[in-house]
């Protein structure tokens, strides 16, 4: 072996560990990610057939535009019955707050009357059932059935009177406030229900662009499955895969510059929130030897960013 290939091999060898503890450096202090838009996930509020479908993904949409519809025949017959529950209580509500009509007040005096004169016939009639068996010209139990009869009709004439101050009266406070509080829940019950039908027509939450759309017209969901997603009109912002070892020295309002796949020049960058707790790196934000390490999710807001597409791979360089 030369002395020049003598002195060029540990040159050879300087180099590259030069050059791999750079690049080791330059990974230690760069952030991994993507551009992010707000999301919104529409959820299924029951059980139903998808109706109707007005949007298709890739479709941009208003605030308040309807998207879809759910099988809303369950929901009309729910309806109509809390509906017609409401009607009957405040219909009963009503007869108690109305009181006694006059018709009723004189046919509940004609009860009275003839049960008073029941009564007088009662008394007749025990008063002859007595004086026969003084004679013992009747039997005892004549004139126990006697006297029964007499106690009964007598029972009848209080009924009677009672019933005739109660509709003179009114009902009682106790007995309207209970039926108060039925119109209350029935209230409460036909405004659940109205929620509950309004609900199965889905409205864009924001105006923004549909996402994805993994359902057709017929298909059956149940509640709380994924409809749709939405990723809202508003400007992007990087979400990136912060290292533990960079960690420290980095903190919310920090400005950062970050780079955009494509782009010659990178955006300016404010680190807006980052996570308490850690996550495991993605398979793309370091190499194999290091993708054990933790990292924290971190969201930057980004300058004069709006027309970026959402998904667009990014790169920050850390202090």
């Amino acid at each position: 072996m030369t002395s020049l290939t003598r002195l060029t091999l540990p040159a050879l060898i300087l180099f590259c560990f030069l050059a791999l503890t750079a690049c080791q450096s330059e990974t230690e202090h760069s952030a991994m990610g993507t551009l992010e838009r707000e999301r919104f996930l529409l959820l299924s509020p029951a059980t139903e057939s998808l109706q109707t479908l007005f949007v298709k993904e890739g479709q941009r949409v208003d605030a308040g535009d309807v998207l879809l519809t759910l099988d809303d025949a369950t929901s009309n017959t729910l309806l109509m019955q809390r509906t017609a529950e409401r009607e009957q209580a405040q219909q009963s509500l009503n007869s108690l707050l109305a009181g006694t009509r006059p018709e009723q007040l004189k046919a509940t005096q004609a009860a009275i009357h003839a049960a008073q004169a029941n009564y007088q016939e009662a008394v007749l009639k025990h008063q002859r059932a007595a004086e026969l068996y003084q004679k013992k010209a009747l039997s005892k139990a004549d004139l126990d059935a006697a006297k029964a009869y007499r106690d009964a009709t007598a029972a009848k004439v209080e009924e009677s009177q009672a019933h005739w101050l109660e509709q003179k009266n009114g009902a009682l406070p106790e007995t309207i406030a209970l039926a108060q509080a039925k119109v209350n829940a029935a209230d409460a019950a036909l405004n659940r229900q109205q929620i509950a039908h309004e609900q199965l027509t889905l409205r864009a939450p924001v105006s923004g662009t549909i996402d994805t759309l993994p359902w057709h017209v017929g298909e059956r969901v149940t509640t709380g499955t994924q409809l749709l997603s939405l990723l809202a009109n508003t400007a992007p912002y990087a979400r990136v895969y912060l290292p533990a070892t960079a960690h420290a020295s980095v903190h919310i309002g920090d400005s950062v510059k970050v780079w955009v796949d494509g782009m010659d020049t990178p955006f300016n960058g404010r680190i807006r929130h980052i996570r308490s707790q850690p996550a495991y790196t993605p398979f793309y934000a370091l190499n194999e030897r290091d993708r054990a390490r933790l990292m924290y999710l971190t969201d930057i807001e980004l300058q004069d960013a709006d027309d970026l597409p959402t998904g667009l791979a990014v790169e920050v360089r850390l202090p």
